[in-house]
């Protein structure tokens, strides 16, 4: 055999190699390019309320544009193609058509139902002009907080797209307001949702506001939940004390309420507020009094026997509070917020909480005494205590899901 030829075979295979690696990796790097945000090339018209277009881009949730399909529909226009909408609405959206022109003609592109999801993403083909048009003309206001349009490319992590809400939880977080969630929670949601894989549904108790609505969306999200949360019906009003709180939502109202999202739901171990709700917040309180009454309840036939029949019994195997010590503090556990978390890059539980709060919970910033609680501090969201298990005390005291098959850490 010629030595020559046996030198060049593998010198035009290495060669012809590295030629597909290059070609590979440039596919690959081309399509893994962000997809830009082109808001700001867009020109945004309507028949009425011209003079609040602006905030539907003004990157403030705290007013929003209002249209129906009676006075027009909301017209965007772009130089640059569109390939994407992503909307934050001021209500749940209703059921609505994403028009475009053809033949000079507005028609349907797309046809969404009504929504459970505040905060949507609705994928185009590269258009430059289409049109928002409520499916009816009731005068129900068609209302949108924020729009951010974006170009061809791959979708950015921020942009949020819900899963549904968990029918089968393994974690209900119960709090009463947007922001409690990491102000007394701390790193819960980061380390238990997205390092752990743990299915958490976070329940807000009060019906905040838009705004408020948003910001906890945002929150969220950031925090690594991706399954929709449950927002509550009651409103967002300061109680003194326990009494005050059930005198202006209702006991049985409140009750039945919890009872059937624990039955509907199914969550292993429920966590939510002090007794003494921290520094004294009634509604605070009111969370503490729920789960320690509606466990019980859940299982009980007796108990809403409309939600009973719909979803059956079910029991609750722990339940914690928030600073919770029990009889000679035995109950008492701590958790480590401060571990370093593989799902962010080794960012811990604690800074991220400390994160999204800066970042998402804009409105509560003019209360300079909120911030999330660090360990030392009275309200630490670090400590907790087993007031209910069905399953034995804690040896380990340091997770939620310990003695629960199937969720050793």
């Amino acid at each position: 055999m010629d030595k020559h030829f046996v030198n060049r075979v593998p010198l035009r295979s290495c060669l012809a190699i590295l030629a597909l690696t290059l070609s590979l990796f440039t596919a690959s790097h081309a399509a893994a390019i962000e997809a830009p945000d082109i808001t700001a090339q867009a020109t945004f018209s309507a028949p009425s309320n011209q003079r609040t277009l602006t905030r539907l881009t003004d990157g403030n949730y705290t007013k929003g544009w209002q249209g129906t399909r009676g006075n027009g529909a909301l017209t965007i226009t772009s130089p640059t193609p569109m390939h994407g909408l992503y909307i934050r609405w001021v209500q749940e959206p209703r059921a609505f058509s994403i028009q475009v022109q053809q033949d000079g003609q507005w028609a349907d592109a797309a046809r969404y139902e009504a929504a459970p999801c505040a905060h949507q993403y609705y994928p185009l083909e590269g258009v430059t002009g289409l049109r928002l048009m409520p499916d009816k003309d009731d005068g129900k206001t068609f209302g949108i907080q924020e729009i951010t349009i974006l170009g061809a490319g791959e979708l950015p992590a921020w942009v949020q797209q819900w899963q549904p809400t968990w029918p089968d939880a393994d974690l209900m977080l119960l709090f009463a307001h947007p922001d409690d969630e990491v102000l007394f929670f701390g790193g819960l949601l980061p380390d238990y949702a997205a390092e752990r894989g743990i299915k958490v549904l976070p329940v807000v108790l009060t019906d905040a506001g838009a705004m408020r609505r948003s910001e906890l969306l945002d929150c969220l999200w950031y925090l690594g939940v991706r399954n929709y949360p449950v927002f509550g019906p009651f409103p967002d009003l300061y109680a003194r004390d326990l009494d005050h709180a059930y005198q202006r939502n209702g006991k049985r109202k409140t009750a039945d309420y919890l009872t059937e999202l624990i039955r509907r739901h199914r969550p292993e171990v429920i966590v939510t507020h002090d007794e003494r709700g921290e520094y004294g917040h009634g509604v605070h309180r009111l969370c503490a009094d729920l789960a320690k009454k509606c466990i019980a309840y859940a299982a009980d036939p007796q108990r809403h026997p409309d939600s009973f029949d719909k979803y059956g019994p079910f029991e609750v195997q722990k339940v914690y509070l928030h600073l919770y010590r029990g009889k000679d503090n035995t109950a008492a556990l701590e958790m480590n917020w401060d571990r370093p978390l593989t799902a962010f890059d080794g960012k811990t539980g604690f800074e991220l909480a400390v994160e999204a709060y800066d970042r998402f919970h804009k409105s509560q910033h003019r209360y300079e005494q909120y911030h999330v609680e660090p360990r030392d501090s009275r309200y630490s969201s670090y400590k907790f205590g087993l007031y209910y298990s069905a399953v034995g005390a804690d040896m380990r005291k340091d997770d939620f899901m310990e003695n629960l098959p199937g969720f050793t850490q």
